[in-house]
């Protein structure tokens, strides 16, 4: 029998993780504290919980953490958790703990420590992966709703001067895949990292865009004007994940850019 799923923190990612895993016939039990994601768990059989009453169901279960840093609760879930353990645990977290590296970065790549930011991610993992979690370290998430093709139709979007360095990305349902499995095969106390198999520009992945929809290119800023996880160039490899049998469906921007927007046209 499946152990149950215990979801802490379902934003964008642990919504449609939750969805599809509770239309398998799982018993999935989650937290949220945006109304509207509530009605969509509740939709799909999944059981909504207050964070005590999650945390209460913790002990054998599957258990996915994808609580922020700064929400504070980090010290508190690891010492419930050291008491009452899951049989599986898996903490999400990011690869802007790479901060200034740059090329090709995988697990074993030097974090960097000066963002207060992946400060606290790092120390988050710190407290998780003794507990036999593990963890994964995802790269910029985008998919039906959320990423570069939305901020373009709006107006928004935003590119530098120089073109910007590398991006890595993954797209929301291959992310979802990769939970899985880390969930049914990843080893406690490691990190994965997640990411498709082509990092690019912001130039590149704008220019395709407005060629596929028709649109002018964005306004150029300067590079120093972007947000800090804007400012690398970075390739991000996912070769350890994909020796646990994971292979994103969505290998590029191109497929992933289509599909997202193929089924936001679907509503």
């Amino acid at each position: 029998m499946t152990a149950p799923l215990v979801l802490l923190g379902c934003g964008y990612t642990l919504t449609r993780f939750a969805r599809v895993e509770a239309r398998s016939g799982r018993e999935v039990l989650a937290t949220t504290r945006d109304a509207a994601r509530r009605a969509v768990l509740e939709g799909a059989g999944v059981r909504v919980l207050s964070l005590d009453e999650a945390l209460a169901r913790v002990e054998g279960a599957h258990v996915v953490d994808s609580v922020p840093p700064e929400a504070g609760l980090d010290a508190h879930f690891a010492d419930l958790l050291s008491r009452a353990r899951p049989s599986r645990l898996v903490y999400l977290s990011s690869t802007g703990v790479y901060g200034s590296a740059r090329g090709h970065v995988d697990e074993t790549t030097p974090v960097d420590t000066a963002s207060p930011v992946a400060r606290a991610r790092l120390e988050a993992e710190a407290r998780f992966l003794p507990l036999g979690a593990s963890v994964m370290r995802i790269a910029g998430i985008y998919g039906p709703g959320r990423g570069t093709s939305g901020r373009l139709k709006a107006g928004t979007l935003r590119i530098p001067e120089s073109g910007g360095g590398r991006l890595s990305r993954i797209h929301v349902d291959d992310l979802v895949d990769a939970v899985r499995v880390v969930l049914e095969r990843g080893a406690p106390g490691e990190v994965y990292c997640v990411a498709d198999r082509r990092p690019a520009t912001q130039e590149e992945t704008a220019t395709w865009l407005c060629q596929h929809l028709s649109l002018p290119m964005p306004p150029r800023v300067p590079f120093a004007s972007l947000h800090e996880s804007l400012r690398g160039d970075r390739a991000i490899s996912g070769a350890k994940l994909e020796a646990l049998g994971w292979t994103p469906r969505y290998p590029d921007f191109t497929t992933g850019f289509v599909a997202a927007m193929e089924e936001e046209a679907r509503g």
